[in-house]
């Protein structure tokens, strides 16, 4: 299998300063890194098309779509960590996101804090990125995979097919909090299925933003 992992174009709110949202959509400039994207794509074979469900990446997923003439398909537990509802939107300079941004620094290397104990851990992103893994690979092994998702899950779906499930916690926040894809940046990679090895081919293509 080889796999093309996409992280979706610039929002609005991201731009503004503000937390994105599940229905957070494409700014104008995201429309034309999604676009960028779709071109730069068209160099590759690609036999499947699955986008995370969250506007963001359905938005430059249908770009994709369109270049490419593939299905769109979505999945669940491809989509961005899920936050405590209370900071999306907020700008970030306010009180709350500052509270939210101090104790993820203290305390984010803690694979299983949430912020007042609401939305989701990192661990619990990483049990999504494991179980995704296990669906591309009995259902696609075969195939050319390109999935449009989110900068948190692509993190962690890099990482831990790098470590593999006998991850060591500090280790992975170590990568965790050193690795990041840009918009619509390209992270490829190759599955054996004779190994059950991932190999990381490139991470976070994005020239074609340039």
């Amino acid at each position: 299998m080889n796999l093309y992992l996409v992280r979706h174009g610039k929002t609005d709110a991201k731009e503004n300063n503000k937390k994105q949202d599940p229905t957070t959509p494409l700014s104008v400039e995201g429309i034309k890194q999604a676009e960028a994207v779709a071109d730069r794509l068209l160099k590759e074979q690609v036999d499947v098309l699955i986008s995370s469900k969250w506007d963001r990446a359905y938005q430059t997923a249908e770009f994709i779509s369109k270049k490419l003439s593939l299905d769109l398909t979505t999945t669940e537990g491809i989509q961005e960590k899920e936050h405590n509802p209370i900071i999306y939107g907020v700008d970030r300079n306010s009180e709350v996101f500052k509270k939210f941004n101090e104790e993820s620094e203290t305390l984010g290397n803690n694979l299983d804090w949430k912020f007042e104990g609401k939305g989701e851990s990192v661990r619990d992103l990483i049990n999504r990125a494991i179980k995704f893994q296990k669906y591309l690979i009995d259902n696609y092994s075969d195939k050319n995979v390109l999935v449009v998702s989110h900068g948190q899950f692509i993190r962690a779906f890099t990482i831990i097919s790098l470590l593999g499930l006998d991850y060591n916690d500090e280790t992975f926040y170590k990568l965790y909090t050193s690795i990041s894809p840009s918009n619509t940046g390209i992270t490829h990679f190759e599955y054996d299925t004779e190994r059950d090895h991932w190999e990381l081919v490139y991470f976070n293509d994005h020239l074609h933003i340039r």
